[in-house]
């Protein structure tokens, strides 16, 4: 009796322990880069009014952006968060027919146009995390500072904008993570654009 009850206790733990060792140990990947949704292009017409260049961003190291709670692993992204929200708030300020072009942070040339916006991303995670029941959590924080300045501005024009997303599905996977880090993103890209264009600091093409 007692070897058979030692049998299928053997039986149920062992494929769990394998699990387990072979999870803990191992990173989730954050896969592709981030990317505006589909739409169609605006046009924006004359000189550049904008340019926007890399924000700066404290990585943390080997890319860990969050965590897997759940399964007690990191969540890498190979991606550059300050170069791919610069990205995105130009690209954003671009569908507003807003001529703004991107540099790198040091570029030659960015100093002659009449607006520099530069950023600070002072939060970039992605964590999953199960709720007690069968469900797991995948929530997305990106919190971002822009500041915009040029001679044709009475003094720097600061913004902080922060965005979270939640996502919930029976387990976590790559593409969800991808894709609540994504949501997150462009939502604070484009209240970064919209509150410059209220702010008057930049202004669409007629």
């Amino acid at each position: 009796m007692v070897k058979r009850a030692f049998r299928t206790l053997l039986l149920f733990v062992g494929p769990c322990l394998v699990l387990s060792a072979c999870a803990a140990g191992s990173a989730l990947h954050v896969p592709g880069e981030l990317a505006r949704p589909a739409r169609a292009a605006a046009t924006a017409a004359g000189a550049p009014q904008a340019v926007v260049v890399d924000f700066s961003y404290t990585a943390a190291p080997d890319g860990v952006i969050g965590r897997d709670f759940d399964r007690a692993r990191p969540i890498v992204w190979k991606g550059a968060p300050g170069k791919a929200m610069a990205d995105l708030v130009a690209g954003v300020l671009a569908e507003s027919r807003v001529a703004a072009v991107r540099r790198g942070a040091n570029a030659q040339g960015a100093g002659t146009v009449p607006v520099r916006v530069s950023g600070v991303v002072r939060r970039f995670e992605v964590n999953a995390r199960r709720t007690g029941g069968l469900s797991v959590v995948t929530e997305a924080t990106v919190s971002l500072t822009v500041t915009a300045e040029g001679p044709g501005l009475s003094g720097p024009s600061e913004q902080s904008v922060t965005s979270g997303i939640s996502l919930t599905d029976l387990f976590v996977t790559p593409d969800e993570l991808r894709e609540a880090l994504m949501s997150a993103a462009n939502a604070v890209a484009e209240e970064a654009a919209r509150k410059m264009l209220e702010a008057k600091v930049v202004s669409p093409s007629p």
